[in-house]
């Protein structure tokens, strides 16, 4: 589910350039449509994650699968400004409603590994963002711009009856809906979101800078495309082995240690010249990340009891999902107002802004630390 849902919203990107092409979208109405995406996701994955807490993990399973139908549909044969908002609006609500029950199933299913688990559903992640776009690409060809969406559709289809035969974890529940907001009490949870808060800090400002500041290098289109499907593979290859090496050595040591390294790689992306030795670096950064990425969503699980772990990857999402909107808007108006070296040092100081402030309020205080020596 995770990879076909990934690479759905992969082809949305992918095809982003032919809603101005093809309908004459202009650069604000695109904005609107992604917005929009990504404000639905932000609400569903705080209102609608609670209730896999309370065993319906199966069931908004299932609703975010066929509304995700439903919007792929509506992109398939929309041809209005209002029918694409709608569309990617209602694709972003099925992401909100099925990415915090599968994560509450894979971290309550198999609590030995679940770092190792985690790593997978990143992995399924990233290769759906891999594969998204060449689909799209190769029905878009086939057909018109409508078509790969259609086509995704016909895979989620495809794949709801392994979904219906999904089962519910047997994970404490609790017994009412209880808001997630009421976590943000918690000081580790706190210090948890502010690790996610400084990686996609990173993960917001990334795409859209490094992007541009191939292009200033000289870089083709192809070239992009090609350095962005590559720099993939590491991250999917390594998710699993990082979540367990997390798992065995610390989500709390090794969150920090991603944004450390992280930051380092960003600042010196602003120093190193031309085109080949900056996508040499790109690669390091990608080979470091896929071994450090699953360790802030763990911290997360972590600092929360059993029955509460959907409303706290709700939160998780949340936070990525506005952070990474605020970080692509704010690092690419920088850009555009100084270079390149000026905006990798922001991101790297904001990064280790939010990361020590991570650091400091997710530390175990000694009553935990006598827990933990008892266990």
């Amino acid at each position: 589910t995770a990879f076909a849902m990934s690479s759905a919203l992969a082809s949305v990107f992918a095809l982003v350039a032919e809603f101005r092409n093809e309908l004459g979208f202009s650069s604000f109405e695109i904005g609107l449509i992604i917005s929009c995406g990504y404000a639905a996701s932000f609400v569903s994955s705080i209102v609608l994650a609670p209730l896999a807490d309370r065993g319906r993990a199966p069931v908004l399973l299932r609703f975010g699968v066929l509304l995700g139908v439903t919007a792929l549909i509506i992109l398939g044969i929309g041809t209005e400004l209002w029918q694409f908002i709608l569309g990617r609006a209602l694709f972003g609500l099925a992401l909100g409603a099925s990415g915090p029950a599968i994560r509450r199933t894979i971290i309550l299913s198999d609590a030995d590994n679940f770092g190792r688990n985690l790593g997978r559903i990143g992995t399924a992640d990233v290769a759906g963002f891999v594969v998204g776009p060449v689909v799209a690409i190769v029905f878009n060809l086939i057909g018109d711009f409508h078509t790969p969406f259609l086509a995704m559709a016909v895979v989620l289809i495809c794949i709801l009856p392994a979904i219906w035969r999904a089962q519910a974890d047997q994970g404490k529940r609790v017994a009412r809906y209880e808001n997630p907001i009421t976590l943000l009490k918690e000081r580790r949870v706190l210090g948890a979101l502010c690790m996610v808060a400084a990686y996609w800090v990173f993960i917001g400002a990334f795409e859209p800078v490094w992007v541009m500041e191939l292009d200033a290098r000289g870089a083709e289109q192809w070239q992009i495309g090609l350095a962005l499907t590559l720099i993939c593979f590491p991250i999917a290859f390594l998710a699993p082995i990082g979540g367990t090496m997390a798992q065995k050595y610390g989500s709390r040591l090794w969150s920090m240690g991603l944004i450390l390294g992280c930051s380092l790689i960003a600042i010196s992306f602003g120093f190193v010249p031309g085109l080949i030795p900056l996508i040499a670096i790109t690669f390091v950064d990608a080979c470091f990340e896929g071994i450090g990425f699953t360790a802030t969503p763990m911290m997360v699980s972590e600092a929360v009891s059993e029955d509460r772990q959907a409303a706290a990857q709700g939160l998780l999402v949340s936070v990525s999902v506005a952070i990474a909107a605020v970080a692509t808007l704010g690092f690419t108006w920088l850009y555009g107002a100084t270079d390149d070296t000026t905006t990798w040092l922001a991101i790297s100081v904001t990064m280790l802004m939010f990361g020590g402030l991570g650091w400091a309020l997710s530390k175990p205080s000694h009553r935990e630390l006598n827990q933990e020596d008892n266990t």
